[in-house]
């Protein structure tokens, strides 16, 4: 027996009832368009370029969704104008003069907007604001360096390929070395002769040191010279007094160069004059002879009777005087 039309109905209307619900519940909940009953705030962006960038797509802040894009469209010279919609919650923390980004979910994700930035005192987001476009990174400008770093890569290997062969063949400086035995020998022999050489210099400084050391010890000349004032300045004197010295000596012997060109001076006429020194020899003859016959005359004046008593004491004295002498040298030798 089949219910009464009127109980079934409403049995229908029950289920069809519930089922909506269910379905609008379901479709809230998987497309998370429980936004739509969040207060927004609009506001914009001019891009140059969106990169694929499409409506419904999410907008990000600090890494956290707080809106979506709304509407894309054309304007000026190819702009694109980007309409947002902003979760008012999150506009206390955006500042009106942050930038706007397009970026990517991942690096192959779906596109999203990306505001960052923004200064503690600027005013907060608010609706109608238009926001600064800051300079993108896209997917392809990634790549692209990626695809530049590939090839500089490519080149530095086969560099170091092409080094590492003429290594291996003994070509180059650094392949020779490797290769040749007689010049690894030559280069070990000159490491040890720069060694020694700085080990010699090292001792060469040490000596060095020790006798600037001793030249500045007290009681040395060149120490004296360094710190006594007084040594200095009579060392100074001397110098003078011998410069001094000098200039008279040259001063006179320019006069005797002049004495001795002039054949009116008397050097001058002695060494040019030969009447005058004939005159000057037989004056130094005859006073030869004068001494001659003077020593004569006091040798026969000592045998006269007068002087000739006090020439016998003044000999007997100094042959007493000696006998004298030679007795004290005998005692004195042992």
């Amino acid at each position: 027996m089949s219910p009464p039309p009127q109980r079934q109905a409403v049995i229908v209307g029950v289920f069809t009832t519930i089922a909506i619900a269910i379905l609008i519940g379901g479709i809230l909940t998987i497309g998370d368009l429980n936004d739509t009953f969040t207060r927004k705030v609009q506001v914009s962006a001019v891009f140059d370029e969106v990169g694929g960038l499409q409506r419904g797509d999410n907008i990000w802040f600090s890494g956290v969704k707080v809106g979506v894009v709304t509407e894309l469209r054309f304007q000026g010279d190819a702009q694109v104008v980007v309409e947002m919609k902003v979760d008012e919650a999150a506009t206390e923390f955006i500042a009106r003069d942050c930038q706007a980004r397009v970026s990517s979910d991942g690096l192959i994700g779906s596109r999203i907007v990306v505001l960052y930035g923004g200064s503690a005192e600027a005013p907060r987001l608010e609706e109608g604001d238009e926001l600064e476009v800051g300079v993108a990174l896209s997917t392809d400008d990634i790549m692209r360096v990626f695809q530049e770093n590939n090839e500089n890569l490519l080149a530095i290997t086969t560099d170091l390929k092409g080094i590492s062969g003429d290594l291996a063949k003994g070509r180059g400086t650094l392949g020779r070395l490797l290769e040749d035995e007689l010049m690894s020998t030559q280069v070990a022999e000159t490491v040890t002769s720069l060694s020694l050489a700085s080990e010699e210099a090292r001792t060469m400084g040490a000596s060095m040191s020790s006798f600037a050391g001793k030249l500045n010890r007290e009681g040395t000349l060149p120490g004296d010279l360094v710190n006594d004032t007084t040594s200095y300045a009579a060392l100074t004197r001397t110098v003078t007094s011998l410069e001094q010295a000098g200039a008279r000596a040259s001063t006179m012997v320019d006069g005797l160069a002049t004495a001795v060109d002039d054949p009116l001076s008397p050097l001058g006429t002695l060494l040019r004059d030969r009447a005058a020194g004939a005159d000057l020899k037989q004056t130094l003859e005859q006073v030869n002879q004068g001494s001659a016959l003077l020593s004569e005359d006091l040798e026969a004046l000592q045998h006269t009777f007068p002087l000739k008593g006090y020439f016998r004491r003044q000999a007997r004295k100094a042959e007493k005087a000696e006998k004298a002498e030679k007795s004290k040298k005998s005692d004195e030798t042992p």
